[in-house]
């Protein structure tokens, strides 16, 4: 009975925080739109600061600790990492600066909609004829004016027992851009003798995103490791380079659990 009580007053707790830090944040997207006015590429380098201090600043409060290792690419990139929560953009913007590639359902989210737009996130369609295709030019435009782009390939979130199939859209800017694709590894990991990564930290199935989030801020010990891999995918047309991307993150990959109690295609988000 305490450890519950004090699982839900540590979760109200770091609600309540991170609502308010992130209140600042929306403030302060006052003064890209202002810099825009002189510079584009000077107001995107400070929207970039403002995410990469508040996902540091995030995570603190939600308890997470994060573990880095590997060379960081350096902007303009492309990077493709496996998806396995919410969670990941945070772990990812703590460590990078640049700018996401993400579902068009994403907007329809209520609050998180609007604040993941104002983000700079670029989106795809997946419904549209031309949907890839303007995202395509989003993701040059991008990485024209001197950015990074991060995606996560595989188009869904899973609870991490395996790296999913990697869609070849994801890799259509590369082969047009012959730019080389850089990769990181998410694993999650977590010391709580009540919570597991693969059900408290991944996000899958049907899980309501209110409920994770707030049993996610009822526990510490929670750990995410990225790791960014020397090897880039080099240029080659989109399949070869989805394969090679797949095949290089697997050997890297160390699954947050096996497929024992939880069933191999029923783990992966139906929302986003």
């Amino acid at each position: 009975m305490l450890h519950l009580v004090l699982a839900h007053t540590r979760a109200i707790i770091r609600l309540v925080i991170g609502l308010c830090v992130l209140a600042m944040l929306v403030v302060s997207w006052i003064l890209p739109p202002l810099v825009r006015i002189f510079s584009s590429r000077a107001a995107d380098k400070l929207l970039l600061h403002q995410l990469g201090v508040w996902a540091r600043v995030t995570l603190a409060i939600m308890g997470v600790k994060v573990e880095s290792e590997g060379p960081k690419p350096s902007a303009p990139y492309l990077l493709a990492c496996n998806h396995l929560s919410y969670l990941d953009v945070i772990i990812l913007w703590s460590q990078l600066d640049g700018f996401f590639l993400g579902k068009s359902e994403l907007v329809k989210w209520p609050v998180m909609g609007p604040l993941i737009r104002a983000a700079g996130t670029v989106f795809i369609n997946r419904t549209q004829r031309h949907g890839v295709v303007e995202a395509i030019k989003g993701i040059t435009d991008k990485v024209d004016e001197g950015n990074g782009v991060m995606f996560f390939p595989e188009g869904a979130s899973s609870s991490g027992g395996e790296i999913r199939q990697y869609k070849s859209n994801m890799f259509q800017v590369a082969a047009q851009s012959e730019l080389p694709v850089h990769l990181a590894v998410l694993h999650y990991a977590t010391n709580s003798k009540y919570n597991s990564a693969e059900n408290d930290m991944a996000w899958w199935g049907e899980m309501s995103f209110v409920r994770h989030f707030y049993q996610m801020l009822t526990f510490d010990n929670k750990l995410a490791r990225v790791k960014f891999l020397e090897q880039t995918v080099p240029h080659a047309d989109r399949k070869q380079m989805a394969e090679q991307a797949q095949r290089l993150a697997t050997e890297q990959f160390d699954p947050l659990h096996q497929f024992d109690d939880i069933e191999r295609g029923t783990d992966v988000s139906f929302i986003a």
